[in-house]
C-alpha cells in the first residue's frame, strides 16, 4: 500500500547488507551502509516494500514520530522535514551533521579494518575475506596432501599410519580455524562470535522457531541422503563406477576399531562440517548473495563447495547438499541449523561405514 511518507524504526546493527531492501525500493529513497540506514522522506511513498523485503527486522514501521536521533537523514533533506520552529530546524541540522560525521568516521574505520561487525559481534564479511579464506583453505589442502602422500607415511605400521593421518587432518582443520580467527579479529570480533555460532541468530517472534529449524534440518537430511543414494545407484546402473579413492571409507583411513570410530566422529562428523560451514556458508555465501541475490549466492557458493572436493563423480550430490545448506542459512538466519544438518550428513556416512565394516 502507499499513501504518503511513513515513519520507520531503523536498526543498522541488525542489517546484513543483503541489498534486498534497496532492490525493493522503486523510488530509490533508501541508502544502506556498514553502520547506517537512511531513508529520504522526500521521495518515500510509505509502500513498506523495504519492510517486506527485510527478513532481519532492520526496518520496521513506527506509529510514533521518529526523532532526529533515531532516524538519520541527509543534510540536504533536513529542509523538507517538518519541524515546529526555526530553532528546532537549526538543532536538527546540527544533529544531522554530527551524525553524518560520526557515520563517516565509522565507515572509514570499517574500510581500514577490512570489514565491520554488528552490535552482537557478527561480522559483515567482504570480498577480500572470501579471497583470504579460499587461499588459506587451498594452502592447507596442498600441505595436507603433500604430507599424507609421503612414502614414509605409507611405510608406517597400520596403527601409526592411522594416528599420523588423524594428526595431519587435525592440523589441517586447525590451520583453517586459525586463519578464520585472524580474519575475524580484523573485524573486531572473536572466531565463533563473528559467525554467530554462539547460538542461533533467530529470535522469538521472527517466525524462526527452534522447532521449525529442527524440522527443516531433519527434512533436508533425509532428502539429501535419498538424493545421494539414488545418484549412486543410478551411476552404478549407468556403468560409471565410484573411483577407488572415494570408495575407501573412513575405516580404511583411521582403522575399524574404537579408536578409529572416535577419530572419524571428531574429524569427519564434527570438525569438517564446522570448518566448511564457516568458510562456504559463513563467509562466501553472504558476500556473493549481496551481489548475486539470495539464490545466485546459494547456487554459486554450492558450486564452489562441490568443486572444492575435487571429484567429478561426487560433484552433483555435494552440490545438492551445498544448495540445501545455503538455503537453510538464508531462510533460518544463521549457521547453526546448517551446521547441524552437515554434522548429521557426515555422521550418517561414518555410521554406515562402521556398520558395514563390523
Amino acid at each position: 500500500m502507499s499513501g504518503g511518507p511513513a515513519t520507520y524504526a531503523l536498526y543498522p546493527e541488525r542489517c546484513d547488507q543483503c541489498g534486498r531492501c534497496l532492490r525493493a525500493c522503486s523510488e530509490g529513497g533508501l541508502k544502506v551502509g556498514a553502520a547506517y540506514i537512511a531513508i529520504d522522506r522526500s521521495v518515500c511513498t510509505g509502500c513498506n516494500a523495504c519492510v517486506d523485503a527485510c527478513d532481519r527486522d532492520a526496518i520496521v514501521p513506527r506509529v510514533a514520530p521518529v526523532s532526529a536521533a533515531a532516524q538519520p537523514v541527509s543534510s540536504g533533506a533536513v529542509a523538507r522535514v517538518e519541524v515546529g520552529s526555526r530553532a528546532e530546524a537549526k538543532a536538527l541540522l546540527k544533529a544531522t551533521k554530527a551524525a553524518e560525521k560520526a557515520a563517516s568516521k565509522s565507515i572509514a574505520a570499517t574500510v581500514q579494518a577490512g570489514g565491520s561487525t554488528s552490535s552482537d559481534g557478527v561480522a559483515t564479511w567482504t570480498a577480500i575475506d572470501v579471497m583470504a579464506v579460499l587461499v588459506i583453505m587451498s594452502v592447507a589442502l596442498l600441505a595436507k596432501n603433500a604430507i599424507l602422500g609421503l612414502e614414509a607415511v605409507d611405510l608406517m605400521p597400520a596403527a601409526a599410519r592411522s594416528i599420523t593421518r588423524a594428526v595431519v587432518l587435525a592440523a589441517y582443520y586447525g590451520a583453517q580455524l586459525a586463519g578464520m580467527a585472524y580474519i575475524a579479529r580484523r573485524h573486531g570480533s572473536r572466531l565463533f562470535g563473528a559467525f554467530g555460532l554462539r547460538g542461533d541468530t533467530s529470535g522469538p517472534g521472527d517466525g524462526r522457531s527452534i522447532a521449525g529449524s529442527v524440522g527443516w534440518v531433519l527434512l533436508l537430511f533425509f532428502g539429501t541422503e535419498l538424493i545421494a543414494i539414488g545418484y549412486g545407484l543410478a551411476m552404478q546402473a549407468w556403468g560409471w563406477e565410484q573411483p577407488a579413492r572415494l570408495s575407501s571409507d573412513v575405516t580404511a583411513v583411521f582403522g575399524g576399531g574404537g579408536v578409529g570410530l572416535v577419530l572419524s566422529a571428531v574429524l569427519v562428523a564434527i570438525a569438517a562440517p564446522l570448518v566448511e560451514e564457516m568458510a562456504f556458508r559463513g563467509i562466501v555465501l553472504p558476500v556473493w548473495s549481496r551481489s548475486l541475490g539470495d539464490w545466485g549466492g546459494i547456487l554459486a557458493s554450492a558450486a564452489l563447495y562441490a568443486a572444492f572436493h575435487f571429484s567429478l563423480w561426487m560433484f552433483l550430490p555435494t552440490f545438492v547438499l551445498g544448495v540445501a545448506l545455503g538455503w537453510l542459512v538464508r531462510s533460518r538466519g544463521g549457521l547453526v541449523p546448517a551446521t547441524a544438518l552437515h554434522v548429521l550428513y557426515n555422521a550418517a556416512a561414518v555410521a554406515a561405514a562402521f556398520a558395514i565394516a563390523g
